[in-house]
């Protein structure tokens, strides 16, 4: 981060191309950084919402270069590291507390404190008058809140009613779609159909993209049939493919600003 300069942050806010791509170098590290640490809970990592993260970050970023009203580096990060920490934990919680009020996410967040990271721990722990007082949960709403909390790749999650009026869970549907029983199902199997879901509309999203712009994201973490290239081998993914060389990084940024853009809205 401390390699930008004042004047690289002041081109960046005037649209200068080679200055925007500076801030978004400088700011990369930081922003996977934060968005691993926001999701992660429990002792794991959602690696779909943290992907998610980071592109509301890299997104928050490019919103800091137009609010931004300070004039030194320092300020400027500072102002980055603030605006990157809010918007990635709104985020979060959008994400990881569907069902459920915000005063009830609440309560639980803080159950989860006390009970240093552990859902099941904090499930019992926000039910518990001695712990919260008059913020505590019944038995139900805390077992709803920790559903909520560890996301719908939890195999018990509640998703809706079947056509008895019963409750529909997620290892039902399961059942249904792969004809195992859903006693045999374990969480590895929802998490491979999750893959399975994220990696096709990644291809649906990269299918919308340019030609230029979609080889050079496959590039990135090498999605067939493109290898894996990341960003130190330009030369080598420019000579392969016939790109300009000096072309590749500047493809790259408007590649995830436009993937992000679609993903978004849904692609």
């Amino acid at each position: 981060m401390i390699s930008l300069t004042e004047a690289q942050i002041c081109a960046a806010q005037n649209n200068d191309l080679e200055a925007v791509t500076a801030v978004v170098e400088a700011t990369e590290e930081r922003i996977q950084q934060l968005a691993r640490k926001y999701a992660t809970g429990g002792g794991r990592t959602d690696q779909t919402l943290a992907e998610d993260l980071a592109q509301t970050g890299r997104i928050a970023v490019w919103e800091c270069l137009a609010r931004f009203s300070g004039t030194t580096v320092a300020e400027f990060f500072t102002y980055v590291d603030r605006t990157l920490k809010g918007v990635m934990s709104d985020t979060r919680k959008e994400e990881t507390r569907q069902g459920v009020s915000r005063s009830v996410a609440a309560s639980f967040e803080t159950a989860l404190s006390m009970a240093d990271g552990d859902p099941y721990r904090a499930e019992r722990v926000a039910a518990d008058p001695d712990a919260l007082g008059d913020r505590r949960l019944s038995p139900e709403m805390a077992y709803a809140a920790r559903l909520s909390y560890q996301g719908a790749e939890y195999l018990d999650a509640p998703i809706g009613q079947n056509e008895t009026g019963d409750a529909l869970t997620l290892a039902d549907a399961l059942a249904v779609e792969s004809e195992v029983p859903a006693d045999l199902l374990e969480p590895s199997d929802y998490e491979r159909e999750r893959r399975k879901q994220t990696g096709i509309r990644v291809r649906r999203t990269l299918a919308r993209m340019s030609w230029d712009q979609s080889t050079v994201l496959m590039a990135l973490t090498g999605i067939v049939p493109v290898s894996y290239y990341g960003t130190e081998r330009d030369a080598d993914l420019a000579a392969d493919y016939g790109l300009r060389r000096d072309q590749v990084r500047i493809i790259r940024n408007k590649a995830k600003e436009r993937f992000a853009e679609l993903w978004e809205g849904g692609a």
